[in-house]
């Protein structure tokens, strides 16, 4: 029986198909591959890729847990997963592991694959690593206001760079894989199809469910509220469902952005027919928000689950990014989606703050890579203009740290003092 550093090796050098040698303290030992047809190669490949991405899930641990009490409001407990902490830096770390045994599953990805994806960076470099473990070439469609270190990040990962204006990431990553002959992994419609494979059902092997793992960490007690806004909608659906699913108390809420379409896809069942573009203001929330590529349609466009979603809330754009500053004055460092979290935690807390309460949500990635946009006062001056620029996000700021320190609405009262109209 070889051992586990053995297999290891003997699994790398089959998923190239190439020889190798092994080296033991008695011998070496030549060891050829040679399969006896195409079919055999190919199923071979693959069940040795599907172990390679198992033993990856065991190298990911587990992400660790940041709790906050907001000085104002002394019954409320705000946990954030640190996602920042995995392998690549980000949340979609263990949503691309998803994406891609799912595609190894159904066959979509095989030896040889050349995959493609639309993506605002994040998931674009999760998924450059996962094929990089597997030998696999890697193009990612980003816009063309992506943040430097994000490209440098994919492209550390081995992956390709095509940028394009934000509405046309969909249909150019999708041209490009049918013209070369690769596969097109699309997160945002097959997110929903994927969902399975973050759990391991009844198997010994550790699930990669992001809900699963914060509730082992959370002594299996479910937190009261979990937020999360949504870019694909991949990972609310999947932590909305495992709460439905195994009758889990905590109340799913979807923290939408500006001028993103999902509160009223999720409230009123509108933009599945039609786009709204129209509606998107740049620069919008990197990586969260949707409207600008189209209308949304749940397992063609996107993958967001009306069905699992309990609340939803409409955040400012500016005033999340005055949230992003205002958490990390507290020690929680992370990105756009966290600046969101952190606001629409501090409301739901000062709606519950009479009551004991805990809400989870995420750090989905670290704020090191908005350096020179959301955090740079400069940049937020020249492209929040039309919000009202650095007037309106320092009053935003102002108003998140009271919260935080009196336990009022932030909300509520950044939107009395906080609007354009009141400068």
């Amino acid at each position: 029986m070889i051992s586990d550093h053995i297999f290891f090796i003997l699994s790398a050098c089959l998923l190239t198909n190439t020889a190798f040698l092994v080296v033991s303290q008695q011998h070496l030992t030549k060891i050829s591959y040679s399969p006896k047809d195409q079919l055999t190669e190919s199923k071979e490949w693959t069940r040795l890729a599907i172990q390679r991405l198992w033993a990856e899930r065991e190298l990911m641990g587990t992400t660790p847990i940041h709790v906050v009490f907001p000085i104002g409001m002394p019954n409320v407990k705000i946990v954030f997963k640190n996602e920042s902490a995995s392998p690549t830096g980000s949340l979609k770390h263990r949503y691309s592991w998803a994406l891609m045994m799912w595609a190894l599953l159904e066959g979509h990805v095989k030896n040889g694959t050349h995959v493609f994806e639309a993506s605002s960076g994040n998931t674009a470099c999760s998924l450059g690593y996962m094929c990089r473990l597997l030998g696999l070439q890697f193009t990612a469609v980003v816009p063309d206001t992506i943040e430097l270190v994000k490209v440098q990040r994919i492209e550390e990962q081995g992956g390709s760079v095509v940028r394009v204006p934000i509405s046309d990431r969909l249909v150019i990553a999708e041209q490009l894989a049918k013209s070369t002959g690769g596969f097109f992994m699309n997160q945002f419609k097959n997110a929903f199809h994927a969902e399975e494979f973050h759990e391991s059902g009844s198997s010994t092997k550790k699930s990669a469910n992001l809900m699963d793992e914060l509730l082992i960490q959370l002594n299996h007690t479910p937190p009261d509220v979990f937020i999360h806004p949504a870019g694909t909608g991949g990972t609310l659906s999947s932590i909305g469902r495992y709460a439905k699913k195994y009758g889990l108390k905590t109340q799913i809420v979807l923290a939408d952005t500006q001028f993103s379409i999902y509160y009223d896809y999720v409230l009123n069942g509108t933009f599945s027919k039609h786009t709204g573009a129209h509606h998107w203001i740049t620069p919008g929330m990197a990586g969260i928000g949707y409207g600008a590529m189209g209308p949304a349609k749940i397992a063609e466009t996107t993958s967001l689950d009306p069905a699992v979603i309990d609340r939803v809330l409409k955040i400012p754009d500016l005033a999340s990014t005055a949230a992003m500053k205002a958490a990390r004055d507290i020690g929680i460092n992370g990105g756009t989606s966290t600046g969101v979290n952190f606001l629409a935690a501090l409301h739901i807390g000062a709606l519950y703050k009479t009551q004991p309460v805990s809400i989870a949500t995420i750090l989905a990635d670290s704020g090191k890579y908005y350096e020179t946009t959301y955090f740079d006062r400069n940049w937020i001056a020249q492209k929040f203009e039309f919000h009202g620029g650095l007037p309106i996000y320092d009053c935003w700021t102002q108003v998140i740290e009271k919260s935080f320190a009196t336990g009022e609405d932030p909300l509520e009262l950044g939107q009395k003092i906080c609007s354009v109209q009141s400068f």
